[in-house]
């Protein structure tokens, strides 16, 4: 770091073993609480933000032990059947009905829970809407004051438009298709395998949509692509990742970055105004959200990062993903320019 400051968490909470993966977590503001929502293989961890706060007040060394306030699972799934856990990949919560929505990878896609009496209210996704976003969930985004927008997307590199309220589908967006038809508004920071030879993502590019965040009217979208290795994997060699923008109400691309790394988080941070992404290199990125431009980079505990959130006051980054570890940062303290 150029500054000089400590590029250390100010604490490591462990939220499940080490064996298990943290997809996501939230700051949300309920009946008068900041919670933390944190969700993956143990499925949903609800915690009290004050809970953190006392900790670093009292902290001795990093290492925490708190407890969550409530847990709860997705119920009833077609994985139960088989004795598979259903992990909650992302989270997304709806201040004006206090509803909380889960996107997973079984055959209901994504959930809608009541937050006051944790119990699960309906599912997006099934035959009936031809399911949700391909095959697996990797974010949900509610957006309430826009008619009830929810959106999800997944495996299938698409962006799928719901009706919260009515949980019915509205249109869905092939992000490949935009940006390939958009090329000159994407800046192509890499050269791979699964590019054109016309700087547009091939066919065979197996582009997915990882995270979603909005600042008002823009919309943000983080992934990746991989040619030739399994998309689960996120490390392979001939990985690629993307940042792009667009203008949510008129669903029009604005503008987008292609880099070396693939992402699987993003988030919006009101204080810097900036978007803040990690993925498979352990690091967090920062983006202008005007321009798009990426202003800096910090180290993170887990190898790789598959969740972050932004809490405004106190202003705060936590990040979460293999290792079962949450690292917290302080606005753009370990932020270091390259």
């Amino acid at each position: 770091d150029s500054t000089g400051a400590s590029t250390e968490p100010i604490i490591r909470v462990e939220a499940t073993t080490a064996d298990k993966v943290l997809h996501d977590v939230q700051f949300i503001e309920s009946s008068g609480d900041t919670l933390l929502v944190v969700s993956g293989d143990p499925g949903i961890l609800l915690y009290k933000w004050s809970a953190f706060l006392n900790a670093m007040d009292n902290l001795i060394d990093g290492n925490v032990v708190l407890e969550p306030i409530a847990k709860f699972k997705p119920h009833p799934s077609p994985s139960d059947a088989f004795g598979e856990p259903v992990e909650i990949n992302c989270t997304s919560y709806s201040a004006v009905d206090n509803m909380l929505y889960g996107g997973a990878g079984d055959a209901f896609g994504c959930y809608q829970w009541d937050l006051r009496s944790e119990k699960l209210v309906g599912t997006f996704g099934g035959a009936e809407n031809n399911r949700c976003s391909g095959d697996y969930l990797h974010d949900v985004l509610s957006i309430p004051n826009n008619n009830h927008l929810v959106l999800t997307a997944g495996e299938d590199g698409a962006i799928t438009f719901w009706d919260g309220k009515e949980r019915k589908l509205i249109e869905t967006m092939n992000v490949q298709n935009t940006m390939n038809t958009n090329k000159q508004s994407v800046s192509w920071q890499v050269q791979n395998k699964g590019f054109g030879s016309t700087q547009q993502w091939s066919s065979g590019s197996n582009l997915w949509v990882s995270s979603m965040d909005n600042k008002g009217d823009w919309l943000a979208a983080v992934g990746g692509s991989e040619s030739g290795n399994s998309i689960s994997l996120r490390s392979g060699p001939n990985t690629a990742g993307f940042m792009a923008t667009w203008h949510l109400p008129t669903r029009t691309f604005n503008s987008g970055s292609v880099t070396r790394e693939s992402y699987n988080a993003i988030t919006y941070n009101q204080n810097l105004d900036s978007f803040v992404s990690g993925g498979n290199n352990g690091r967090l990125t920062f983006w202008d959200s005007a321009t798009g431009e990426c202003t800096g980079r910090s180290g993170c505990t887990p190898s790789m990062i598959y969740t972050l959130s932004c809490n405004t006051v106190p202003s705060m980054i936590v990040a979460g993903g293999t290792g079962g570890s949450l690292d917290c940062f302080i606005d753009r303290v370990k932020a270091s320019n390259f």
